[in-house]
């Protein structure tokens, strides 16, 4: 009753084009990103457990089956909201600038900076973080979205930069998979620690953390 009673209570945005009946009609890709928008927006402001298909149509001014025309399921509607968070946050010029770091060998640079732009992605958007940290525990089909469409993608090719560098003798023998975890679990760890727990303790600038990590990964991770 009282998730029925939310759905109900959830107004479109002020200013939104009503997406049936005789109001001018959105074109495809625009009524896409319109209810991207919302389903953020409501993520933002309501958390997962209250955020269904059918409060994310009403917010954007629309029926539920409207979504199903646009998104296979909600899994797909998760992944687009994944990719456009990601498009926000440059996703794509982080990765491409690890694998300039890579392609060069450059074990330092590749570390510091997979670090940094952690650190700075947990400083723009606490929020975000924090929700995907729920998702994770209330096992929100967000956060399979999330592995799915960036985790994995991502952890596959630092497993694949370590596997590299350990048959060019450059890092310790070991599972490939474990030395790839411990790269990005230091940095995660801590900025989850000080940026969603509020540790006061643990300070320091992004750059003087960053540096203080590489020396502490390379040093375990080096031949």
């Amino acid at each position: 009753m009282r998730q029925r009673r939310n759905e109900r209570e959830v107004a479109p945005p002020p200013g939104h084009r009503r997406l049936n009946g005789r109001k001018a009609r959105m074109r495809a890709a625009e009524r896409r990103q319109h209810l991207i928008a919302a389903a953020l927006r409501l993520f933002a402001t309501r958390g997962f457990s209250g955020t269904t298909t059918k409060v994310i149509a009403r917010a954007a001014g629309i029926s539920e089956a409207v979504i199903f025309r646009h998104f296979k399921g909600k899994e797909d509607l998760y992944a687009a909201i994944l990719r456009e968070k990601a498009s926000k946050e440059g996703y794509s010029q982080t990765m491409d600038e690890l694998r300039r770091y890579a392609e060069h060998d450059d074990d330092e640079g590749f570390v510091f900076h997979l670090a940094l732009r952690t650190l700075e992605s947990f400083d723009r958007d606490t929020n975000f973080h924090r929700l995907m940290l729920y998702a994770r525990l209330e096992g929100h089909d967000l956060a399979r979205a999330s592995m799915r469409v960036l985790g994995l993608p991502f952890f596959e090719f630092l497993r694949g930069y370590v596997v590299r560098r350990q048959q060019a003798g450059k890092f310790r023998k070991g599972d490939s998979f474990l030395l790839a975890f411990a790269i990005v679990a230091l940095p995660v760890h801590f900025a989850t620690a000080s940026r969603l727990f509020g540790l006061k303790q643990l300070r320091g600038s992004n750059r003087s953390v960053a540096r203080a990590f590489t020396q502490t990964i390379l040093h375990g991770l080096r031949a």
